[in-house]
């Protein structure tokens, strides 16, 4: 038993490193309002979103990129709402000739030129099937790098400030980290776009209240609860359905913005897969009782799918798999 608690608690302390992880994922801005202090975009080929906010009109924020001969800087604005703000773009480097009317409040770092974009204000939301959301596109950039060296991006509103999404890159590639923290990522982005924590984690709090009305139920029928392994498997299937409902709840926000969007099958499949994930992991968990070899083999497999599929907001797969590994320690001492 102590070896067993040792391990349940190891698996809880590994779900807190993991929620920590999630503050680098995705790029989000600050202290980047002077070109000295721009925030450096690694490898600027790639498609980056970085999330950012200027708290007032006449500001701007800068961000750095180390651009090859041949690659191609491209560059897109988004907002996520219609409002007055309608930010621009200055994009200055060795390579830029200069173009379009530099606000006063943009600093050019010595040797180069500004191309200015100015700001073009949405018509209408565009559906993001990933995180999900609507955003309201705004001005872009593209033109291939024929000088070497140090290019800067300047975001900058003459008016009002307000939130906005600077997009680089164009190579739709992800590492395992990258893929895995997605569902945190997620949560970020819904507060950066002026949700408050209560409406995005609300489907989480309601399935754990209702994951424990059964549970209540169970005790007060006399059926045996699960154990220390079949409690983390339950666990993690609350956090499995919790997650998919959220994901569900910001789908519909969503598309209550853009209208209909035939990508939104992307997310619905993101939502139901680790809700079904979820119902079968529950199922698991409550009979903890015929547990062994097999049943902690799957949860193991449960616990990789979770991650594959995003389910669960990263501690649930790491729930399961930690009640995969009590499973299989406990059905090797019988």
């Amino acid at each position: 038993m102590c070896g067993e608690s040792g391990l349940l608690l190891f698996t809880l302390i590994l779900v807190s490193l993991c929620v920590a992880v999630s503050a680098h994922v995705p790029l989000w801005g600050g202290g980047n309002d002077l070109p000295e202090d721009a925030l450096p975009i690694d490898d600027p080929t790639k498609s980056w979103v970085v999330y950012d906010t200027i708290d007032a009109g006449g500001e701007a924020r800068y961000y750095l990129l180390e651009m090859e001969e041949g690659d191609e800087l491209r560059l897109s604005l988004f907002t996520p709402e219609k409002s007055s703000f309608v930010p621009g773009l200055a994009v200055m480097g060795p390579g830029i000739a200069p173009s379009g009317d530099l606000p006063d409040s943009v600093e050019v770092p010595p040797g180069a030129g500004a191309f200015v974009v100015a700001g073009v204000p949405p018509e209408k939301a565009e559906y993001e099937p990933f995180t999900p959301a609507a955003l309201y596109p705004g001005a872009t950039y593209s033109s291939v790098v024929t000088v070497p060296g140090t290019y800067y991006v300047a975001v900058f509103s003459a008016d009002t400030g307000g939130r906005f999404g600077l997009a680089v890159g164009y190579r739709e590639e992800f590492s395992p980290a990258e893929w895995v923290l997605v569902p945190l990522s997620a949560v970020g982005i819904h507060l950066w776009e002026g949700q408050p924590l209560i409406l995005v984690l609300a489907p989480l709090a309601l399935t754990f209240l209702a994951g424990i009305g059964v549970l209540a139920r169970r005790g007060g029928r006399c059926r045996p609860l699960p154990g220390q392994a079949g409690l983390l498997a339950v666990i993690a299937a609350l956090l499995f359905i919790g997650g998919g409902a959220m994901t569900l709840l910001q789908m519909g926000i969503a598309l209550s913005k853009t209208g209909y969007d035939p990508s939104a099958f992307l997310t619905l499949a993101f939502a139901l897969v680790p809700v079904l994930l979820g119902l079968l992991t529950f199922y698991l968990g409550l009979g903890r009782e015929k547990a062994g070899r097999v049943w902690g083999a799957a949860m193991i497999g449960i616990g990789i799918a979770g991650l594959l599929f995003w389910a669960g907001l990263i501690a649930g797969p790491v729930l399961a798999c930690g009640a995969g590994v009590l499973g299989i320690v406990r059905g090797g001492r019988r």
